[in-house]
């Protein structure tokens, strides 16, 4: 009975409201995304924590520079070595095609 005593919005109120109302979340929603709530004091990491952090990604680049130089060296004793052999196939032409006087 007390739902049926409601009057029904005509079309054009309920765009005087939706209206707004969409406006009034879109900017609380920006504001919120602007201004996130501020941390406490707990939630902040220690020194040592952070000392921590900073010599795991310090061991992490050292192991991977290593690994990258070590790579970079095979590939540089990989191009001499075919370098020596393009160098002796290129004498053994060069023999081949000397004319005899």
């Amino acid at each position: 009975m007390f739902l049926s005593q409601i009057p029904v919005p005509q079309p054009v109120e309920i765009e005087r409201w939706l209206i707004p109302a969409a406006a009034l979340l879109s900017v609380a929603a920006l504001w919120k995304k602007v201004f996130p709530p501020r941390r406490g004091e707990d939630a902040f990491a220690t020194k040592a924590e952070l000392n921590q952090e900073i010599s795991t990604v310090r061991d992490k680049i050292d192991a991977r520079f290593l690994t990258l130089s070590e790579k970079i060296e095979a590939l540089g004793t990989s191009i001499h070595t075919r370098l020596n052999q393009l160098e002796a196939g290129l004498a053994r032409v060069d023999e081949r095609t000397k004319k005899s006087p």
